[in-house]
């Protein structure tokens, strides 16, 4: 796993794993659609470093490295906005 994302691929992450605790299977489609189509190379490179997984029917969904890393950021930041 490649611990060094940017800003903008870290705000994907955050996005991803929101939508997965609020009950959503996001796919790249779905992402694209409400995100611009821009996203793609953004969740290619997320998939490349294992910060995002590809599960049935192509639904995406936090590795579980990066479930922990979102997990402890948040627990650290206190409560999100």
């Amino acid at each position: 796993m490649d611990f060094n994302i940017t800003a903008g691929e870290e705000v994907v992450v955050f996005h991803v794993a929101s939508l997965v605790q609020d009950g959503h299977s996001p796919t790249d489609d779905d992402l694209a659609e409400e995100l611009g189509e821009e996203l793609r190379p953004v969740l290619q490179s997320l998939l490349g470093k294992g910060w995002l997984v590809v599960e049935e029917h192509r639904e995406l969904a936090l590795s579980t490295i990066a479930r922990h890393v979102v997990s402890s950021r948040r627990d650290a930041e206190g409560p999100q906005a």
